[in-house]
């Protein structure tokens, strides 16, 4: 096989990876995935999309094996085939957020938007946890925190922190995280304890950008 056409034909392969991530969608539905295994009508849900335009997305995704599926019953269960895939996508993330004149100007706007909330970093949250009296809670769904979570985290989903906020001493900072840079979860519920005289910090990455972190560590 002459050299051109073996070239070709790998770039071929490779951007079907690439052309797989195009799509916002889609970019949305890894980041779901990323968190815990879904059904096709689950996820539908999560990504506000007909079941029929999920499946559609989700098939493009597995033709370029960044989805793996199995069955349960008579439900097909989705997830990301392998770490590689995370790491993918974090890169285009960490990319587009320095890069990207566009995104940055979304993102302080956003965050214009939640003023008054403080926000660390998981470096910075290693560095204060050392020192300060921190309290690290998971504001995912549970099941998304039983599939993982960041060690010694304590799961205080946001439809039940009302509830629990009476677990947690005031004496000590509450550091919330969620699934992500894009997640709203998390501000939402440093929103929800500021308002009851609580300190509280929203993590700006979540679970997926620790476990990254932690295997790039080992």
């Amino acid at each position: 096989m002459a050299s051109n056409v073996f070239k070709d034909q790998v770039y071929t392969e490779l951007a079907r990876v690439t052309t797989a991530i195009s799509n916002p969608k889609r970019m949305e539905i890894i980041d779901v995935l990323s968190q815990k295994a879904y059904s096709v009508e689950e996820l539908s849900k999560e990504v506000s999309m007909s079941v029929a335009s999920t499946s559609q997305h989700l098939q493009v995704l597995k033709s370029a094996k960044m989805v793996v599926t199995s069955r349960n019953g008579n439900f097909v269960i989705y997830s990301i085939s392998d770490d590689a895939v995370l790491k993918l996508v974090s890169s285009v993330k960490e990319f587009g957020f320095r890069k990207i004149a566009e995104i940055e100007r979304l993102i302080q706007d956003f965050k214009t938007g939640q003023e008054g909330l403080e926000t660390l970093t998981l470096d910075e949250l290693r560095v204060r946890s050392k020192k300060s009296n921190i309290l690290l809670i998971d504001v995912r769904p549970e099941e998304e925190y039983e599939a993982g979570h960041i060690t010694d985290a304590l799961s205080v989903p946001l439809d039940q922190l009302k509830k629990r906020m009476k677990e947690f001493p005031k004496s000590k900072t509450i550091v919330a995280y969620c699934r992500g840079p894009l997640c709203v979860m998390a501000g939402d519920a440093v929103s929800i304890l500021k308002r009851n005289q609580f300190k509280a910090l929203r993590m700006e990455e979540g679970y997926v950008e620790w476990k990254l972190k932690q295997y790039d560590l080992n």
